[in-house]
């Protein structure tokens, strides 16, 4: 052991200052990552973003049904039972909380690590690692601080895209496939996450990869077929993993009904819409649906009536799509959504939600478009020295020539899928924020790996000096020029949603106090939806005594499962008989519904207000006439 330490302090500084130097990226990039961490932490309070993280975290952790489930609905099985599993280990610790942060600045990480790769000199890196650092902050910050999923599943798909484009041409196929192992990883994390989101980006991944295996001297080799296939084969074997293991975990027949259920009120709910039931009330009548029965497709309050299944949600969805098809044609939908499309491409501040990342994309576009051109070491290097003005003019035209062809026809294939998908979502008309900045940021870090990788190819050092600091001034401006208004619209957002959740604190704390433990609390849907909640600051994972009415675990085996703790097997019987349930509603929501539904099934109701909670919430005892 003595030995062992001389050895290491006789070691020269030269030695010591070797090793730092190999480690010069990754200690950089981790280094403005923490930063950026601390920063941001110091700055804002985290929240999960959307009810939808609270509910799926609520499942993981036993807040639901009082044990840590593996399966929470929207996430495939693998990645659900292994946060379960660490709610399990340590019930107390935020755990959803803190894997999407890891996830967010595990990724940032991963880029910068890389891209500093291809910067030159110590000022370069810290130029780049500055620039990057606040580019992410200003186009991220919001999605950093209110943290939703389906974001996540990009930024994992985004990275692996950016890493895999980004790795060595020479290196040998098996060289190349091990590189691309993390690659591989964080696709099928991203699967496992947000299925659908990472199908919808997919595309573009696929460009990438095309245009990687289009960069090599020689496209049609057999090694070259190894190294792509291989990459793409992992890739199709994880999500193929990850489907069979999510179906096996599934399997059962009350699963197996749920999920069908789910996917027929998500084709109905985001893609479609209950139609109005005076103009059809005739379907309605086909399937034995009333008009106190459809307000509870209206507002969400489905789980009141067992008989609105998946066959009743299932045949609305596809009547409404019948609908709608036959009211917007399907050239008119077409042209108003190219017009839409073309507008929020070039739009600029304060016209909509699509600012800054537009004007980014745009940015990366032109930025590789320019390194793309320049004449690269690996096109001139191996050629015949020619004599002769005329010749070398001829020479370095061809060069310009095929560099031009080389990287127009790669952003003119990614600018095509893309519109093709954004032309998919504006038709489909489901284009809320998570979606559309998720297509923006798959795009631009494409875009900025084919960059670095352009322009670490130039022949002239001056010509790629030139290219990496127009680049950076370029991010710089942008960045600078967006990330104050970033700051103060996450700040804003902040004070609104503390002042939005406190109502809901207060009625969430009377509903779980001690007294009232035994007592179950059903809440209208409408009078929940505003609330988001914090992820690192005071977490409860106990069992909660309340659930609402509808939404998308509604009918799962999950809900099931939590309304039999309290003695309760069906919501519309259970409200009006049993003394220990309660129906909770904002005062600014209507009730009448609920006296409709019953005397629509004669049993006519009264409710008696129990409680007032501040000046927000009311909560009722129903029962019968």
């Amino acid at each position: 052991m003595r030995l062992k330490v001389w050895k290491l302090m006789d070691r020269k500084p030269e030695h010591w200052l070797q090793k730092l130097k190999e480690k010069e990226n990754g200690l950089l990039a981790l280094t403005v990552t923490l930063l950026l961490m601390l920063l941001v932490g110091w700055r804002f309070d985290y929240y999960y973003d959307l009810n939808d993280d609270v509910l799926m975290k609520d499942i993981l952790a036993g807040v639901y049904t009082g044990t840590p489930e593996s399966r929470n609905i929207q996430m495939l099985w693998m990645v659900s039972a292994a946060l379960s599993l660490l709610y399990r280990i340590v019930r107390t610790l935020p755990w959803y909380g803190l894997f999407l942060c890891l996830c967010h600045y595990g990724c940032f990480f991963l880029i910068l690590r890389r891209s500093l790769r291809f910067c030159t000199g110590l000022l370069q890196k810290l130029a780049a690692a500055l620039i990057e650092g606040l580019l992410f902050g200003g186009l991220f910050l919001e999605h950093l601080v209110y943290a939703q999923y389906t974001l996540t599943c990009t930024l994992l798909g985004a990275t692996a895209a950016f890493l895999f484009y980004t790795t060595d041409l020479e290196s040998e196929y098996k060289e190349f496939i091990k590189k691309n192992i993390p690659s591989v990883l964080l696709v099928f994390l991203a699967y496992l996450i947000r299925t659908e989101m990472l199908l919808l980006v997919l595309p573009m991944i696929c460009v990438a990869g095309a245009a990687k295996w289009g960069s090599e001297k020689k496209i049609f080799t057999r090694e070259h077929a190894l190294k792509y296939l291989w990459v793409i084969g992992l890739i199709l074997a994880g999500i193929l993993i990850g489907e069979a293991s999510n179906r096996i975990a599934c399997s059962s027949r009350e699963w197996r009904v749920f999920t069908e259920f789910f996917n027929n009120r998500t084709e109905l709910y985001d893609f479609q819409a209950p139609p109005d039931f005076e103009t059809h009330e005739g379907f309605y009548e086909s399937i034995g649906l009333t008009k106190s029965e459809k307000v509870l497709l209206d507002n969400y309050n489905f789980g009141m009536d067992e008989e609105i299944d998946e066959t009743v949600i299932g045949r609305i969805a596809e009547y409404a799509a019948m609908n709608q098809t036959a009211e917007t044609p399907f050239w008119q939908n077409l042209k108003d959504s190219l017009k839409a499309y073309g507008y929020r491409f070039t739009h600029g501040p304060g016209t909509g939600a699509d600012y800054p990342w537009n004007y980014a994309v745009i940015l990366a576009y032109v930025l590789a478009f320019c390194a793309g051109i320049f004449p690269k070491g690996q096109t001139t290097g191996g050629q015949k020295e020619q004599t002769g003005d005329q010749k070398e003019q001829e020479g370095e035209k061809k060069a310009l020539l095929k560099n031009t062809l080389g990287i127009t026809w790669k952003l003119a294939f990614l600018f095509a899928v893309r519109t093709c998908l954004w032309m998919f979502i504006l038709m489909r008309g489901r284009d809320p924020v998570r979606i559309t900045h998720s297509l923006y940021l798959m795009e631009l870090c494409i875009l900025g790996a084919m960059f670095l990788v352009e322009c670490g190819r130039i022949s002239t050092p001056f010509m790629q000096r030139s290219c990496r600091l127009a680049a950076l001034a370029g991010f710089g401006v942008l960045s600078l020029m967006m990330l104050p208004e970033q700051i103060r619209n996450v700040r804003q957002e902040q004070i609104r949603r503390e002042e939005v959740n406190e109502p809901y604190q207060a009625l969430y704390g009377y509903l779980t106090a001690d007294e009232r433990k035994e007592n179950f609390y059903l809440i209208d849907v409408y009078s929940s939806v505003s609330y988001s909640e914090k992820m690192f600051a005071e977490v409860d994972n106990t069992l909660d005594n309340y659930d609402i009415m509808g939404g998308w675990a509604c009918k799962s085996p999950l809900q099931r499962k939590k309304l039999a703790l309290y003695g309760i097997t069906d919501m519309e019987q259970a409200l009006k008989d049993d003394d220990h349930v309660y129906f909770v509603r904002k005062t600014s929501e209507d009730m009448q519904w609920l006296f409709d539904y019953y005397e629509g099934h004669g049993t006519p109701v009264e409710a008696q207000r129990e409680a007032v909670v501040g000046e927000n919430f009311e909560i009722y005892s129903i029962s019968g006439k």
